[in-house]
């Protein structure tokens, strides 16, 4: 036999247990989960057995995604997004052909990383390149870059960014730097010129920065 007692403590944990499962007693609540499916109905995330609502800035959902669901008082679930995984993305420092060097101006070391913006894998370059001419010649045809880029840093089309450099030894503030499907990072715009002029600009620069570079991988 169940006692008085006994009964009206499992009565109180029933209780507290309809109000947690029912939304209209416990209204909106907000949680973390691992997405288990993705788009089982346009514009939707599993996880387990919560259905939720993409929001518009939650793009490329991936099942293992750990985000942030919403749900309101009503019942509906919303997946706002993913959690960040608590570590920054590292920055990796470029190894420069042969003709450049590092800290061009005082901008800093060259390097890049990998981000993802709203679902898009995006490529951010930052620092400064010195570069040594050989007479006037370019060296190493612009290509900055010792050895190319691993395939999962490269473009799926070519990258092309203007990319500041000094008004010493130039008639133009800036050029053209391209990010090539092969890896390979090019800066375009210089010139053999021996005598300024309109239609032979010397365009030699000592530095060109590429702080503030950005483009997509995908």
């Amino acid at each position: 036999m169940v006692d008085g007692f006994s009964l009206a403590q499992g009565i109180a944990a029933a209780s507290r247990q309809a109000g947690r499962d029912d939304p209209e007693v416990r209204r909106a609540d907000v949680q973390s989960g691992i997405v288990t499916a993705v788009g089982v109905a346009a514009g939707t995330v599993d996880v387990g057995n919560v259905r939720a609502r993409r929001l518009e800035s939650y793009q490329a959902p991936a099942v293992g995604d750990q985000i942030l669901l919403v749900q309101s008082g009503t019942g509906n679930w919303w997946a706002a997004g993913r959690i960040s995984g608590g570590n920054d993305t590292p920055w990796t420092t470029a190894t420069l052909a042969t003709g450049y060097a590092h800290d061009g101006n005082s901008n800093g070391t060259v390097q890049y990383r990998v981000v993802v913006i709203n679902g898009t894998r995006m490529m951010q370059w930052r620092g400064g390149i010195g570069i040594t001419y050989s007479g006037t010649t370019t060296p190493n045809g612009g290509l900055i870059l010792a050895a190319a880029l691993g395939a999962s840093l490269r473009p799926a089309s070519r990258r092309t960014a203007p990319a500041a450099c000094s008004a010493a030894s130039s008639s133009s503030l800036a050029l053209k730097a391209d990010f090539q499907t092969d890896g390979t990072v090019q800066i375009v715009g210089t010139t053999t010129a021996s005598t300024d002029t309109y239609t032979t600009p010397i365009i030699r620069p000592p530095w060109v920065s590429l702080n503030s570079i950005q483009y997509s991988l995908d």
